[in-house]
């Protein structure tokens, strides 16, 4: 999946990405057919606040709900975690899909990444 979302680089390996899983909070993927046709994982200290990222729908099968319901299922799990603050950075033209889930932009505040880490 992180391949076909264009988040896997060429020097990436399979032991990279059995330590994002276990380092994720929670890690869902939904299957069909036998297929893993979307995922989505959120990161968080486990007490209150929490993150939602790497959400991502195999784009073939996007417009059937299997997106929201992978937030939703991590929405659901989090707060259940005791998750007091859940938030996300919405990807360019993401952002109509989660305000349909509830989620605002956050007033005053400015999504940051360090040079060069990204």
């Amino acid at each position: 999946m992180y391949r076909a979302a264009g988040w896997w680089r060429p020097k990436d390996t399979p032991a990279l990405l059995r330590r994002i899983v276990r380092g994720s909070r929670r890690f869902l993927v939904v299957f069909e057919g036998g297929r893993a046709v979307g995922m989505g994982r959120a990161l968080g200290d486990g007490a209150n606040d929490a993150y939602i990222q790497d959400v991502f729908v195999d784009e073939a099968l996007r417009g059937r709900g299997i997106g929201a319901q992978i937030v939703r299922r991590l929405v659901r799990r989090l707060k259940a975690d005791g998750a007091g603050w859940i938030g996300l950075i919405a990807a360019e033209g993401t952002r109509p899909f989660y305000e349909k889930l509830g989620f605002r932009r956050m007033k005053g505040c400015d999504p940051m990444l360090l040079q060069g880490s990204g």
